[in-house]
């Protein structure tokens, strides 16, 4: 579990680094395979909402933490025994997991049943992803932006969807971000960011941060008043 904990971190470091994690933005967790030894239970929690999932066991990162922070401080990423039922046991770290909790609880808990190779969930606020959510044409541009570079029809074979936006931390946001992630590789959140999945952090970070350079490729285009041409068909 050390080891992963520390790629959280250096997850979390790239991420303030790269700017894409402003104040307390971002949030990552990872569903460990099998139960970490040598840790008792220091709080029992509610989830706020009835839990029917499988139980498991999750690294996440705390609520109101920093992504320059974690990075330095393992206190700041929750270990959580996942129940079924109101509550939910906390091993590791201080403080609660991020206020995202709900919708990190419901896709690990889809992927465990239906993609158990799936195992790491990053969410963050990329400036050129948001900025062209806030275009009144973005859902239109969004198919130009998936085709504008080779790595992102290499990194998305299975393509991204879109949530429309929904209050952040809500178990509503939650249930359509698993609903939409089914067989995807990310889903945006209309106005909010993304959230990225991978086999560990790493992929799912790189998931970002390709996503990210394609959204700025397509703004700058679009700033030249060009339409972009993207690359052919059928090339892979």
């Amino acid at each position: 579990m050390r080891e992963t904990i520390r790629e959280i971190q250096k997850v979390a470091y790239w991420l303030a680094i790269k700017g894409l994690s402003e104040a307390n933005a971002g949030n990552i967790s990872v569903r460990l395979d099998e139960r970490p030894e040598g840790y008792e239970v220091k709080s029992v929690n509610e989830y706020g909402f009835d839990y029917d999932g499988p139980e498991m066991y999750l690294l996440i990162t705390a609520t109101g933490s920093r992504m320059r922070e974690v990075y330095e401080d393992d206190s700041k990423i929750c270990l959580l025994h996942v129940l079924p039922g109101k509550h939910y046991e906390i091993l590791h770290g201080n403080g609660k997991p991020t206020s995202e909790f709900p919708t990190h609880l419901m896709i690990h808990a889809k992927f465990k049943e239906m993609n158990p190779e799936k195992k790491a969930i990053v969410h963050t606020h990329p400036l050129n992803l948001l900025t062209l959510m806030n275009l009144e044409d973005f859902q239109e541009l969004l198919p130009k932006m998936m085709k504008i570079h080779p790595e992102v029809l290499i990194f998305f074979p299975r393509g991204i969807s879109v949530v429309e936006f929904e209050k952040p931390g809500s178990v509503e946001l939650g249930l359509k971000t698993v609903e939409k992630s089914v067989g995807k590789d990310a889903v945006l959140w209309d106005k909010h960011g993304v959230v990225a999945f991978g086999k560990d952090v790493a992929e799912a970070y790189d998931r970002v941060e390709i996503l990210e350079k394609a959204a700025e490729i397509l703004l700058r285009v679009l700033s030249l008043g060009r339409n972009p041409t993207g690359v052919p068909e059928g090339w892979l």
